[in-house]
């Protein structure tokens, strides 16, 4: 009976585990040609920043119209991007829905969509 008690606590344990979302880190692409930009909930304003200065030498435009932290975890982020004559703006409380938030400024030459705000794939 105890193994059995012993399996089930086990077994309790993992799905509670499973069941708590894992924020992704963010993530920073800067080419020539290509500039993607996956916001984190760990992202401190001095970063948000630094995103801001290193995608502006590019041409690319960058504001934080708001921004939210809840102690040290950034808990709401509006963005607007304006890259060659294209505006985006995208918002997020970053409620975790398994797709990263961004930007995305493609001007290679088999590039489909040249500016993506918003929820990234």
């Amino acid at each position: 009976m105890t193994k059995y008690l012993n399996l089930i606590a086990c077994f309790l344990i993992l799905f509670f585990c499973a069941c708590i979302p894992t924020y992704k880190p963010h993530q920073v692409i800067i080419q020539d040609d290509y500039v993607e930009i996956k916001f984190g909930r760990k992202m401190s304003r001095e970063l948000l920043d630094s995103i801001r200065t290193a995608v502006s030498e590019k041409g690319i435009n960058l504001s934080y119209p708001e921004i939210i932290y809840d102690g040290n975890k950034l808990t709401r982020l509006e963005i607007q991007v304006i890259a060659g004559n294209q505006v985006g703006h995208g918002i997020t409380n970053f409620v975790f829905k398994g797709k990263p938030f961004g930007f995305r400024v493609d001007n290679r030459p088999t590039a489909q969509v040249f500016l993506k705000v918003g929820e990234l794939e």
